[in-house]
């Protein structure tokens, strides 16, 4: 290796020697000849000098020939490239545009759902709140007449009253109630314990919107509208039962028709005063189809479900069902007896409830006393008159508590436990009068007792 690199360099020695010798150049003036001497390092100088200048020359001399074809290369290239740099941003801009339109529609359809459950929630919320009145309503006449009388035992008299409605006489289907509706449980199957009071928190969804995918969201917002839609129907079959009891609990009085009586009761009120939600029986505004018609008419059907269970309600509180007297034991029957006196058979036209002598006698409902004072079979004798053709009659009296032309509360003491007239012991004489007519008290004290008293 060391004998190549010394050949090397000896041939480079000899090359510059041979080619690069010490030269002197003559240069003659004005009859004088003068030299100058190159070096070989001059000369190398000189050599190296001239290849840089006339490579600069033929390299300024090439670019000035193309130069209009290097500008036209460069200028083709520039272009290809806007154009693919063009085409790309208006790829991502088709794109950009094509998502932001996905997003608005998506925004929109989330918006319109979201106004959706919240006018359904609010329309339940008012459903609700009605329907909490009149259980209010219905909860109040319970508690009054639980505590006007105890049911008298079979010890007492053999007479059982009605404890489940299958046994009534009237065979008619009626189921207990007595149990208190759960409104918050009914609430809790829609919003949640906290969304009870204070309705859906449709700000924090729309918030969750730009955190949670779509399908996520729609997924929530199906489970809301089936809770709605679920919550919905239990009410709708509560309310037509409760609807269907109260009738029923009318017919077992054996005398009185729900609807007429109604009717009867609807006319002696106010018809001017209206209001209450407004409930469409189309769909919205923003035509969301034919589910949200459903829902509104369904909704209809409950609000009309309740107001008449308003009604019936009312019509039952105008009726007698609660007993005069809070103990006794039924001596005689409504209807054909034995005459007590001469053993002949005859029409009782009330009812024998015996009692302790001087035991308070209570009126079963408001009303004006037409009548106090003596009554020959009857002794001392009280008659009040409760509307809606309602009139009822007590007698053998001690003492009567009241006057012609008063009005009477409910369970206002009118009188005491007696035995005057034509009596054999202290028992209070009770009748009932519907349109003039007499009817079986004891019809009306059971209906009331199997209504408001506390079972089970």
């Amino acid at each position: 290796m060391h004998h190549q690199n010394v050949g090397r360099f000896s041939r480079i020695l000899t090359y510059w020697r041979h080619h690069y010798t010490e030269r002197q150049v003559y240069i003659r003036s004005h009859g004088q000849v003068q030299f100058m001497s190159l070096s070989p390092l001059t000369q190398a100088a000189f050599a190296a000098i001239a290849f840089v200048f006339l490579g600069w020359v033929a390299f300024a001399s090439v670019n000035v020939v193309f130069k209009e074809q290097i500008i036209a290369s460069k200028d083709q290239r520039y272009r290809k490239m806007q154009g693919a740099y063009e085409e790309r941003m208006a790829q991502l801009q088709s794109a950009y545009d094509e998502l932001n339109g996905q997003l608005v529609i998506s925004e929109e359809r989330f918006l319109a759902t979201t106004r959706q459950l919240e006018e359904k929630h609010n329309q339940l919320a008012a459903l609700m709140a009605a329907r909490q009145t009149a259980s209010n309503e219905l909860d109040v006449m319970r508690q009054r007449y639980a505590a006007t009388s105890k049911p008298p035992s079979d010890s007492d008299r053999g007479n059982s009253l009605l404890m489940r409605a299958d046994q009534a006489p009237t065979k008619t289907t009626v189921l207990n109630t007595t149990t208190r509706p759960q409104q918050s449980a009914e609430l809790e199957a829609v919003g949640g314990p906290a969304q009870s009071e204070s309705g859906i928190d449709f700000s924090s969804l729309l918030r969750s919107y730009q955190n949670e995918t779509a399908s996520h969201i729609e997924t929530r917002l199906d489970a809301l509208a089936e809770a709605q839609q679920s919550f919905i129907n239990t009410v709708e079959e509560k309310t037509d039962r409760r609807v269907r009891e109260l009738k029923s609990i009318m017919r077992m009085t054996k005398v009185i028709d729900p609807d007429s009586f109604v009717g009867r009761v609807s006319s002696d009120d106010d018809e001017t005063g209206q209001g209450g939600p407004f409930i469409s029986l189309t769909g919205s505004a923003d035509g969301e189809g034919e589910g949200n018609t459903s829902f509104n008419r369904q909704l209809f059907r409950v609000s009309r479900n309740l107001k008449e269970e308003a009604k019936l309600t009312e019509s039952i509180s105008r009726i007698p069902l609660a007993s005069p007297l809070t103990h006794y034991r039924i001596t005689s029957d409504f209807g054909p007896r034995r005459d007590p006196f001469n053993g002949r058979m005859g029409f009782h036209p009330g009812l024998d409830m015996a009692s302790a002598y001087g035991a308070p006698v209570y009126a079963p409902g408001e009303g004006v006393v037409t009548f106090a004072g003596w009554k020959s079979g009857y002794g001392r004798f009280v008659e009040i008159s409760m509307g809606n053709g309602f009139s009822t009659r007590y007698g053998h009296l001690s003492r009567i508590d009241v006057k012609a032309g008063q009005k009477v509360a409910f369970r206002q003491v009118i009188g005491r436990v007696g035995s005057t007239g034509r009596s054999t012991g202290p028992h209070l004489h009770y009748e009932v009068k519907y349109d003039g007519i007499v009817r079986d008290p004891l019809k009306f004290i059971e209906a009331g007792q199997y209504v408001f008293s506390k079972q089970g």
